[in-house]
C-alpha cells in the first residue's frame, strides 16, 4: 500500500534479442488486424466478447477495444485504457500487448483511443490539455454509462504517460490508477483526494534512449514528497538504450496487478469523491451517482465510528440524484410535448447526455420511459446502418444510413454512424455531391442542437448542486480537494 521502489533484471541478452524480434513483429499490423479490418461496433452489451472490436469517440477519433468473455455486474470489470506515444496510432497497444487473445486482462474491458492533437505523417497525439482530457474524460463516461465497471485505470507509454500523470490531477474522480510507462511529470495538480485515491505506478528502463531513466526517478521524488499513498517505482535493467523503450507486457501486467491490490474501496472515500464532484461548477452526475452507490454498498459492512454521519450524507446526496432526476425529467417532457417526435430537437441531447446517470432513477425510468425505449430502438438502427456501411459499402448503403441520422434523433452513437459516412463520401463511388451536401445539412442542424442541449443540462444540474451547497454547508462539509 506504501511507497515502493523495485529494480528489475530484464532477461538474458540471447533470451532478449528474440523477445526483442517477437515484439518487433508484433508491433507490425502484418502480424495482427490491421487498420481498417476490424470489425466496427458500437461498445454495446450486445457487441461480441473477448474480440477486437473498433469505434469512434465523440470527437470523431477511432479506437480499438475489447469486452471480456463474461460482463458480471456482481463482480464488475476494470475499464483499462492504454495510450500511445507520439507518431503512433490506436492499433499500437493490440499489436504490442495479447490484449486481442485475452492473454492480457482477460477479465478487464481495454480501450486503446487515438490522441485528437495532429503530430506527425498524419499520426495523433495525446497532449495535456482540454481537448485531449475530455476526448479520454468522454471515453470513460460512455464505458461506464454502458457497462458495470469497477475501477478505471490508464496505461501510458512514452507521451502517453506525459498525459496519463497529467489526466491523474485533472480527472481525479474518474481514475483509481495510472501506469505510467517511460514518461515524465510536466504540470500536475496534486489534489489531497488524488494522494489518498489515486495509485501511481513508474516503469521506467534503466537504458532508455528516448526518454532518461532520470525522469522516472525524479517523476517518483515529486509524487513521494507530495504524500501520496499508494506510489510504486520499477527500473528494469539490462535493456539496450533502443530496446529500454520499448513495451513490457510483463512487468506492466503485474504493474496493473499492483493497481489492483493497492486500490481498495471505503465509504469515506467514495463520499468524498461524490462531495468533490458536487463542489464543482459543472458537476459529473454519473461520477456522483456511482461514488455514492459504492459508499452505500460499503456502508453495510462498515464499523467505523464515522459510521452514522457518513449515512447521512449518502442520504442526503442520494435524495440530491432524486431531485435532479425529476427536474431533467420534468424539462425534458415538457419540451418535447412541444416538439415533433421525428425531428432533431435540444432536448434529444438534454436526454443523451444525463441519461447514463440517471437511469436507474425511478422517476426518470417511470417520466421517460418512452423515449428510453425509443433510444434503445435507435440505437440498434444505428448499429444495422454501420455493418451495412462496413460489409455492403456504396451509394445505397450511405443513404440509407444517411437516413437513420435523420430518423434516429435519440440514438447515443449517432456520432459513430456520421464519421463512418463522411469516410464513406470521401472514398465510395457513386455517392453526389448532392448526397453529400443533404448529409452535410443534417450534421450541423444537429450539431447546434447537441450543443444546446447540453448546456441546458448542465445548466440544471449545477443550479441544484449550488443549492445543495449551500442548504447543507455543515453537514457536506468542505470539498476534498
Amino acid at each position: 500500500m506504501g511507497r515502493m521502489h523495485r529494480t528489475v533484471r530484464a532477461l538474458s541478452p540471447n533470451v532478449r534479442l528474440l523477445s526483442l524480434a517477437v515484439l518487433l513483429a508484433c508491433a507490425s499490423p502484418l502480424a495482427a488486424q490491421k487498420l481498417g479490418e476490424v470489425p466496427i461496433v458500437p461498445p454495446t452489451s450486445s457487441a461480441e466478447k473477448g474480440k477486437t472490436l473498433e469505434w469512434v469517440s465523440a470527437e470523431g477519433r477511432p479506437y480499438w477495444y475489447r469486452l471480456p468473455e463474461k460482463i458480471d455486474a456482481r463482480k464488475p470489470p476494470n475499464l483499462v485504457i492504454m495510450l500511445h506515444g507520439t507518431g503512433l496510432n490506436w492499433g499500437w497497444s493490440f499489436w504490442n500487448y495479447p490484449i486481442g487473445n485475452g492473454k492480457f486482462r482477460s477479465g478487464d474491458i481495454v480501450v486503446s483511443p487515438d490522441g485528437l492533437t495532429p503530430g506527425q505523417s498524419g499520426t495523433f497525439n495525446f497532449i495535456q490539455g482540454k481537448k485531449d482530457g475530455d476526448q479520454i474524460a468522454g471515453l470513460i463516461r460512455l464505458f461506464r454509462g454502458r457497462f458495470p465497471i469497477d475501477k478505471v485505470y490508464l496505461y501510458g507509454h512514452s507521451q502517453g504517460a506525459f498525459f496519463a500523470y497529467w489526466f491523474a490531477g485533472e480527472h481525479t474522480e474518474l481514475v483509481d490508477g495510472i501506469v505510467a510507462h517511460a514518461g515524465n511529470v510536466l504540470q500536475v495538480k496534486h489534489h489531497e483526494l488524488a494522494k489518498e485515491k489515486v495509485a501511481i505506478a513508474i516503469l521506467h528502463g534503466e537504458a532508455d534512449a528516448v526518454v532518461p531513466v532520470e525522469c522516472a526517478h525524479r517523476s517518483h521524488k515529486i509524487y513521494e514528497d507530495q504524500g501520496y499513498k499508494k506510489l510504486k517505482l520499477e527500473i528494469v535493467e539490462d535493456l539496450t538504450a533502443q530496446s529500454g523503450h520499448w513495451p513490457l507486457p510483463k512487468n506492466v501486467a503485474a504493474l496493473l496487478d499492483w493497481l489492483d491490490e493497492v486500490s481498495v474501496d471505503s465509504p469515506a472515500l467514495e463520499v468524498r469523491v461524490a462531495l468533490d464532484e458536487i463542489a464543482k461548477e459543472s458537476p459529473d452526475l454519473l461520477a456522483i451517482g456511482e461514488a455514492i452507490a459504492e459508499a452505500k454498498s460499503l456502508l453495510g459492512r462498515y464499523r467505523g465510528d464515522d459510521k452514522k454521519e457518513l449515512e447521512a450524507r449518502v442520504d442526503l446526496i442520494e435524495g440530491f440524484i432524486e431531485e435532479v432526476a425529476k427536474a431533467h425529467a420534468a424539462a425534458i417532457d415538457e419540451a418535447s410535448r412541444a416538439e415533433k417526435d421525428d425531428e432533431f430537437a435540444a432536448w434529444m441531447s438534454h436526454f443523451a447526455a444525463v441519461h447514463p446517470a440517471l437511469s436507474s432513477s425511478k422517476e426518470w425510468r417511470s417520466k421517460l420511459r418512452k423515449w428510453i425505449q425509443a433510444g434503445a430502438k435507435q440505437d440498434q438502427l444505428v448499429a444495422q446502418a454501420v455493418k451495412l456501411l462496413d460489409t455492403r459499402p456504396g451509394r445505397a448503403a450511405f443513404l440509407q444510413a444517411a437516413k437513420v441520422v435523420e430518423n434516429a434523433p435519440l440514438a447515443s452513437d449517432a456520432h459513430g454512424l456520421i464519421r463512418f459516412l463522411k469516410d464513406a463520401a470521401g472514398k465510395e463511388k457513386g455517392i453526389s455531391a448532392e448526397d453529400v451536401a443533404t448529409l452535410e445539412k443534417a450534421i450541423g442542424h444537429r450539431a447546434t442542437l447537441e450543443s444546446k442541449g447540453r448546456e441546458q443540462a448542465a445548466a440544471i444540474t449545477a443550479k441544484l448542486a449550488k443549492e445543495l451547497r449551500e442548504k447543507n454547508a455543515a453537514l457536506l462539509g468542505k470539498k476534498a480537494s
